[in-house]
């Protein structure tokens, strides 16, 4: 009998991560995947339904360091997902588009790490920030703001709360392992060849 596959992407919306987690987690041998005459990827749904289970109850053997990425411009969030993905191979990288989404989903499954533009659609940064700060069940995150900004055109966003780490766009990637205290395991494509300061609030 046939067995039942699925799309890269059908598989990452199930399991509640981003597309290139779900392709890590393949080359890595966790899922069986192939590919069609065509080219096209595919999973076997059986097997990404175990897991989906399997994340739920906490028994993934592919649990690692759970990252929610919050940036509303595509290219900026896929230049970040690689540079992530590239310091932690276990990474679970989670993406929102809009910082009220991504406040929701935090408040149902607290990621270890946020990293988040300040300029969002809806709620700012800033502002998810500061709420997720007030909840005693997701004030111990480790967060990383990330803005084009000057220290002076934020104050109209208000004060960056306390131990939250401020990057100024671009982020090369050896900046922002700096900031999270991870290392890059390989090169990860750069933004742009200067690297910016670094502030801690």
């Amino acid at each position: 009998m046939e067995r039942l596959s699925i799309t890269t992407a059908q598989a990452a919306k199930r399991l509640g991560v981003s597309a290139q987690t779900v392709q890590k987690w393949v080359d890595a041998g966790y899922l069986p995947a192939w590919k069609t005459v065509g080219g096209h990827r595919r999973l076997d749904a059986e097997a990404v339904e175990r897991m989906a289970v399997e994340r739920r109850s906490g028994d993934s053997p592919v649990r690692g360091v759970s990252i929610m990425l919050v940036e509303d411009d595509p290219v900026t969030a896929a230049v970040l997902e690689e540079q992530l993905l590239a310091m932690r191979a276990d990474a679970e990288v989670r993406i929102f588009e809009d910082g009220f989404s991504a406040l929701l989903d935090a408040g149902r499954d607290v990621p270890n790490v946020l990293v988040t533009d300040i300029d969002l659609p809806g709620l700012d940064g800033l502002a998810m920030v500061s709420q997720l700060r007030q909840n005693p069940a997701t004030q111990k995150m480790q967060i990383v703001l990330v803005t084009h900004h000057t220290r002076a055109e934020l104050a109209r966003f208000g004060p960056v709360p306390e131990g939250v780490t401020l990057l100024h766009k671009p982020v090369p990637a050896e900046v922002l392992a700096g900031a999270l205290g991870w290392t890059v395991q390989e090169r990860a494509p750069d933004a742009a060849a200067a690297a910016p300061a670094t502030e801690r609030s």
